[in-house]
């Protein structure tokens, strides 16, 4: 019996019912009813698997392990694990699930190692975009498939630099309306909603939508949501679940009010799909200040708009969300007019504007630089429906200074200067130094603001993506691979600025600590 429930040594042999055998590699991972394993194919050494390992299943358990499996054997999704086949060992009592094995680390291993235990936004949302694209494929399904344990650890994020992967589908469910399907009993403290404490109550979609949220505010705040039971039973008191902007300043309102909707108690109040939380959390907050400030314009007429000041001021979404949460059409020019003509009021009064837009998920946004030209009338190079070529690619300064969050490798924030930046319309080039190297990059700028450019090193390249956000300021990831393409498993997120950003005749002075 002891032997039984043991976990299988480096080297054990198993074999499948087709005659497969696999050489146990290494133990990912185990608990009360079973491990995880790292497996690799006998007849070809170079195949690794994940095997799932139950031992001494119950009825239900077993029921569960197969369900999982045909689930996930009928879906294709770039962000969902391949399943091959369920096998039994008669002998030790055990049931087997052969999936793929994704080399990588879960998002609650890769959250306790950064400072404060937390994600900045942008990264938590270029992190989380393929989930939610898996979420709303899965939703989408007929019938719709409630995954019902979303949470940091069952999110992977592979070394090879693809994108995230939503694994764990024991908990999973078909729904259907009338709710005849049999809930199974498991569920995470903080993560799970209060339906999942009640087999009577029922599940649905919104009940990801819930363990979606969840996940976002332990990603961005660092802390776990208070769990569902005790949020209820406090009452009409205080809801001990605090606003996570409450807990991180940094956070913009309408995110975390996003997010505190998403958590609430019971289903009627949440968003009704995982696309209606997705689409709330990228409200566009210059967009709201422009409709502000518009209340404020004079009726008066003002100089007529440079068609050079509203291709600095234009903003482009160029991130890939799911196809069912395509971003906003870009801004239209009336719009962009009647901002560049706010700013021309607020730096007529002596004011900075100088706003941080955090994309969700992940658009670019170019830098609003009002050059003084912009301040006298002209009869020339007014708005037209043409552009120059040479006026397309927004402009980079000559030189940036900030820091890289190396999340693969020593997990450290180094500094990082571009300096001697050339620009040929898309093209840039100049010098690179930081996270120990002294070289040259090249590269290219789209005229929607995204900024791609590499670095050689001696086993590859690192090859940096990133936006001009608001302000000048450039944001991205950056990903260490070998002259194959392959990744040497360093990544990380980016963020420069220049050392002094210049807003008509003002600037603003940054420093780093």
């Amino acid at each position: 019996m002891l032997q039984e429930q043991m976990t299988l040594p480096v080297g054990a042999i198993l074999q499948d019912m087709y005659g497969e055998r696999y050489r146990v590699e290494n133990l990912l991972g185990k608990g009360g009813s079973g491990a995880v394993y790292m497996v690799s194919d006998r007849q070809f050494g170079e195949h690794v698997f994940a095997l799932k390992e139950l031992i001494r299943p119950s009825g239900q358990e077993r029921k569960r392990l197969l369900f999982e499996c045909e689930l996930l054997k009928r879906l294709d999704h770039k962000s969902l694990p391949h399943v091959y086949h369920v096998f039994e060992h008669e002998k030790l009592h055990r049931v087997y699930l052969l999936m793929e094995y994704i080399k990588g680390k879960n998002l609650e291993d890769l959250r306790r190692e950064q400072p404060g235990q937390r994600f900045s936004l942008d990264l938590t949302l270029a992190m989380m975009t393929p989930i939610v694209d898996a979420l709303v494929y899965l939703h989408h399904q007929e019938p719709p498939i409630v995954h019902r344990d979303i949470k940091p650890a069952n999110i992977i994020m592979p070394l090879d630099g693809n994108e995230a992967v939503l694994v764990d589908f024991s908990t999973a469910k078909e729904y259907f309306p009338d709710g005849t399907i049999t809930i199974f009993g498991h569920f995470s403290p903080g993560y799970a909603a209060i339906e999942q404490y009640s087999a009577k109550s029922g599940t649905d979609l919104r009940t990801d939508v819930y363990g979606l949220g969840a996940t976002l505010y332990t990603l961005l705040t660092g802390a776990t949501p208070a769990d569902a039971v005790m949020r209820i039973t406090a009452g009409k008191r205080i809801d001990p679940l605090r606003p996570a902007s409450s807990l991180i300043s940094t956070i913009p309102k309408p995110v975390s009010d996003a997010v505190q909707r998403a958590l609430s108690i019971y289903k009627e109040d949440r968003f009704p799909t995982v696309e209606a939380f997705w689409n709330a959390l990228r409200t566009d907050p210059i967009e709201q200040q422009e409709q502000q400030l518009l209340l404020r314009l004079p009726d008066t007429p003002l100089p007529p708009i440079l068609e050079q000041d509203v291709k600095s001021l234009d903003t482009h979404h160029s991130a890939h969300p799911p196809d069912e949460l395509q971003s906003k059409p870009s801004r239209k020019r009336v719009r962009v007019s009647a901002l560049f003509l706010a700013v021309l009021l607020l730096v007529g009064l002596g004011f900075l504007l100088h706003t941080v837009h955090p994309s969700l998920p992940g658009p670019s946004t170019v830098a609003t630089t009002v050059p003084r030209s912009a301040l006298t009338p002209t009869s020339t190079s007014i708005l037209s429906p043409t552009a120059n070529s040479s006026t397309l690619y927004p402009p980079l300064s000559p030189s940036y200074a900030g820091e890289i969050n190396d999340i693969g490798a020593a997990h450290t924030r180094p500094i990082v200067y571009l300096k001697q930046i050339k620009q040929e319309q898309n093209h840039i080039s100049g010098n690179f130094s930081g996270l120990g190297l002294i070289g040259t990059f090249t590269g290219t700028v789209s005229a929607s603001g995204i900024v791609h450019f590499t670095v050689k090193i001696d086993a590859g390249m690192l090859v940096f993506d990133g936006n001009i956000k608001v302000g000048g300021d450039i944001r991205g990831t950056f990903n260490a691979v070998d002259r194959q393409g392959q990744s040497l498993g360093e990544y990380g997120d980016w963020n420069v600025i220049t050392p002094g950003i210049t807003a008509g005749c003002y600037t603003i002075s940054k420093t780093f600590a």
